[in-house]
């Protein structure tokens, strides 16, 4: 009996025993859960605080890009914090950012009671730029005045559909911009276009106008034939004088209304009023002044509330007037106020003569003579405002940055060639480019070339400028040749030659006299615009799709969300690793 007793005992106890382990066991277990779980929490957690950081990133950047408008990352990064605390207790984020152009990574470090608890997230977006409004709407602009008298005809074309003989079209616009800028015609070729003034617009030739006529002062039509004067219809905010000739359309003026013998308004689309007026009324009693029997001088004709549209020019008054930049409206790239930034008045430029049988070939990281000398010339890093947003190309060359060739002064004389090919190329003229003799300019399909100056530029005799494929590069955008001037004397820029020239012409503060034989394929921008002889001025429509231009009103950069994904978080180095 004792001895069973004896192992009943040993029984228990081994089953004790038995029991103290598995409980021990299973205490451990749920020790090691528990810490598991716990791991598990603040790890989440810190993946949580990651995504809180980029969100919170998100939402400051958007901020950023409503307010201040930037336009380019570093710009937009530049004033933002990139630390936070995250919504749990004892955690935190880190914002760390990489850029590649306009590109870039938000990385965020999202932390759980120090180190212990750590993760990364990377969110990948984009800063695209608001759309640009390419400054290169119409045929001409004379800022300050406009004065046709020559035999050469304004119209317009669209060389991405064609040659000029195959798209030619009525879109060659003449206008000016600034205070009270008159237009005056005086020549013996169509405006294929409308006409549109800050001041008084004067027909005083024999051809039509195929558009609009818009004033903001008045318009006078003086004597003529009894042929279409204007094709489209009058607007003036000031007075309207008609000596003679067909109006196509309909009238409408803020202020007198004067008729002569032989003037008529035909109204050929039917509006209800042939003319509307809210001044006085002369007009004569020939049977041609009426409507529907009722003659213009009526009372129903006269309307004391009529509104004519204006013509937008910079007015002082407005709460946009800057007076850092009073010739804003002539000069929408700020190119004067701007062009030290891009030709710096105390350089060591050296001038360029390129004489006789010479021909120099530019590409855009070098040129080369490749007659009668080897000299060669590299180009230098640059960085043009007016590029923003424009990817020079630089033909095989690896480099992202811009590249242009700076000198004193650039004459091309005799029978002096020079060709470009291989890309984008860049001017920088710091004095005056002259074209003379039997020169040319040739440019090779799918390249350009940009010149900025501060002098003056001369294309005159039988100077050239031969470009392969007209309009706009495919890849940069950029018109095939184009002038930026900030010449602020007269007669900044002379185009007197005999031969055809395409060129996207912009010189706000200069008078450009177009005064040979030769066509103007492109656009003209000027402080004064004046065209005699048989210069004809053919605006290309692609250059509305130019690359270079400026923001309209209202619009705005936007951030563009590309993806995004996970990062394994690395110890820096062991001792880091033993805290973790």
């Amino acid at each position: 009996m004792k001895q069973q007793q004896g192992f009943t005992l040993v029984k228990v106890m081994l089953l004790g025993g038995m029991a103290s382990v598995v409980v021990f066991a299973s205490l451990k277990e749920g020790v090691v859960q528990e810490r598991l779980s716990g791991n598990f929490q603040k790890d989440i957690n810190a993946r949580l605080v990651a995504e809180q950081g980029i969100r919170e990133y998100r939402q400051k950047l958007d901020a950023e890009v409503a307010k201040n408008n930037p336009q380019d990352v570093a710009t937009l990064i530049g004033s933002i914090s990139k630390t936070g605390n995250g919504a749990v207790a004892d955690s935190q984020y880190q914002i760390s950012v990489n850029a590649d152009g306009n590109e870039f990574e938000i990385e965020s470090l999202g932390q759980r009671h120090g180190e212990h608890a750590n993760h990364r997230l990377v969110a990948r977006f984009e800063l695209r730029p608001a759309a640009k409004e390419s400054i290169f709407q119409n045929a001409v602009t004379g800022c300050k005045g406009v004065n046709l008298s020559g035999s050469g005809s304004v119209d317009s074309y669209d060389s991405s559909k064609g040659t000029y003989e195959e798209t030619k079209s009525h879109d060659g616009d003449v206008h000016t911009v600034v205070g009270d800028a008159d237009v005056v015609l005086s020549g013996h070729s169509p405006i294929k276009g409308d006409v549109e003034a800050s001041g008084v617009i004067y027909l005083k030739g024999s051809s039509p106008v195929l558009g609009d006529v818009r004033s903001n002062t008045g318009v006078d039509i003086s004597p003529s034939s009894s042929g279409i004067r204007v094709e489209g219809n009058v607007y003036s905010r000031g007075f309207f004088t008609h000596r003679g000739g067909k109006i196509q359309g309909y009238v409408r003026t803020m202020g007198d209304a004067k008729m002569e013998w032989g003037a008529e308004i035909l109204n050929q689309n039917g509006d209800a009023f042939d003319i509307q007026y809210t001044g006085n009324g002369q007009f004569k009693d020939t049977g041609l002044q009426v409507q529907d029997g009722v003659h213009y001088s009526d009372a129903k004709f006269r309307v004391a509330d009529l509104v004519v549209e204006p013509v937008k020019v910079y007015d002082p008054d407005s709460p946009d007037y800057d007076p850092a930049r009073p010739n804003k409206e002539c000069d929408p790239l700020a190119l004067p106020f701007n062009m030290d930034s891009i030709i710096d008045p105390n350089n060591d430029f050296s001038s360029l003569n390129v004489g006789a049988q010479q021909i120099l070939h530019f590409k855009p990281k070098q040129a080369v003579y490749e007659r009668n000398g080897s000299s060669v010339y590299v180009a230098k890093e640059h960085t043009i405002y007016l590029f923003q947003g424009v990817e020079q190309n630089l033909g095989t060359a690896t480099e992202k940055t811009q590249l242009a060739f700076p000198f004193k002064g650039l004459k091309l004389g005799s029978d002096g060639k020079i060709k470009i090919s291989g890309g984008d190329v860049i001017w920088l003229i710091d004095g005056d480019l002259k074209l003379t003799g039997d020169t040319h300019i040739w440019i090779e399909k799918e390249s350009s070339l940009t010149v900025f100056t501060t002098g003056k530029v001369s294309i005159g005799a039988s100077a050239k400028v031969i470009a392969e494929q007209e309009g706009l590069t495919k890849k940069s955008k950029l018109p095939v040749f184009s002038v930026y001037s900030s010449f602020d004397g007269p007669n900044g820029f002379v185009f007197s030659g005999a031969s055809s020239l395409y060129a996207a012409i912009y010189s706000p503060l200069t008078s450009i006299l177009l005064n040979g034989s030769g066509q103007l394929y492109g656009t003209v921008r000027g402080a004064s615009i004046t065209g005699t002889g048989g210069t004809g001025i053919h605006f290309d429509q692609a250059l509305k799709n130019s690359g270079i231009g400026v923001q309209p009103p209202g619009q705005k950069p936007t951030l563009v969300f590309k993806g995004w994904h996970y990062k394994p978080y690395q110890v820096a180095d062991e001792s880091e690793a033993n805290t973790n």
